[in-house]
């Protein structure tokens, strides 16, 4: 049944404003609403601007929406996996917009999403899903890329967003293989919050001294205070190489990144994966600290590769792997 069917003043024409729906998407006010149907969406016939009439891909909403106005697009499978299958890379480039999935917020592989295109691999601003501006809002979204060609399948240079229950990964076996591979790469981009996020795959075997989530830079500014609460990173190895996390280039964290609550598993029990050697690939000098706050590590041999700049909350002593007793605190 329609909402039109209850209420007098819809079955006579009126409709219901953007401002009406902000609180039921967690925003106090919004512009105009985009619809995406991976599943029985087109970008060709319809206009998005209703679930019935909704687009196919993230790229077409996209391209409708206004930069500064707080723009929603709203990804509404009714069917599959919930990602769409985008024909090219996306550049997030219009500021305050924001993409909700219309799907159970569990983090961990959420039924919206994307399927992002290959771009040029593992440079900067090679990701399928390249984000370059200011104060968005991405919840219940699912960033997957499954080309071999394809290395990084998140990348961000803005700042002051903030993502909810998403899940950034790379499901391809080749692309794992490579050092230049990432799920979520930041390129100098500060003053993020990530929450009840997800990083990584831990049923593709990676290879590569890759991580699931790398902090990059210029060299002459890192990425600033961005905050990650209660996220898992997960991943499945052949090798001690590959790491949850890298921050291995000086420079390339600014003041500090905190991990707070976080669980970092590496699979090894009951299947065929190697102990990774670190959780973490830091470098010497990387221009602030990594702060680790009620986190849990399994499957890694210690917490990073350099200590210096690493510091764990609480501290407990561990003689049988050294897991702890390296981290400043």
């Amino acid at each position: 049944m329609k909402a039109r069917d209850y209420i007098p003043a819809l079955k006579h024409g009126a409709k219901i404003m953007p401002e009406d729906l902000a609180g039921m998407i967690g925003l106090p006010s919004v512009g105009d609403i985009f619809y995406v149907d991976p599943s029985a969406g087109s970008d060709t016939a319809n206009s998005g601007t209703s679930q019935d009439d909704a687009l196919k891909t993230v790229g077409a909403a996209y391209a409708k929406a206004t930069s500064g106005q707080h723009d929603v697009i709203i990804i509404a499978p009714t069917g599959g996996t919930g990602r769409t299958t985008e024909t090219a890379k996306i550049t997030w480039a219009k500021r305050f917009t924001h993409l909700i999935g219309s799907a159970a917020p569990n983090g961990s592989n959420v039924r919206a999403g994307m399927s992002v295109v290959a771009d040029t691999g593992s440079t900067h601003g090679g990701a399928g899903f390249y984000l370059t501006e200011n104060g968005c809002i991405f919840k219940n979204i699912n960033f997957f890329n499954s080309s071999a060609t394809a290395f990084v399948a998140f990348e961000m240079t803005g700042d002051y967003n903030y993502f909810e229950n998403c899940h950034f990964q790379v499901q391809n076996a080749t692309a794992l293989d490579d050092a230049g591979a990432a799920a979520c790469k930041l390129y100098t981009s500060s003053e993020n919050t990530f929450v009840d996020c997800w990083f990584g795959s831990d049923t593709v075997l990676s290879t590569g001294a890759n991580a699931s989530l790398e902090f990059a830079t210029d060299g002459v500014s890192g990425n600033a205070r961005n905050t990650f609460r209660g996220c898992t990173f997960v991943r499945y190895c052949d090798a001690g190489a590959p790491f949850h996390v890298k921050a291995d280039a000086s420079q390339t964290v600014d003041r500090f990144v905190l991990f707070q609550g976080c669980f970092f598993n590496n699979y090894v029990s009951g299947g065929s994966g190697a102990t990774m050697t670190d959780a973490m690939s830091v470098h010497a000098t990387p221009g602030g600290n990594v702060v680790l706050q009620n986190s849990v590590s399994v499957g890694n041999t210690g917490w990073a590769s350099n200590c210096t700049s690493v510091f764990v909350e609480p501290v407990y002593a561990n003689t049988s792997t050294g897991l702890l007793v390296a981290a400043n605190a």
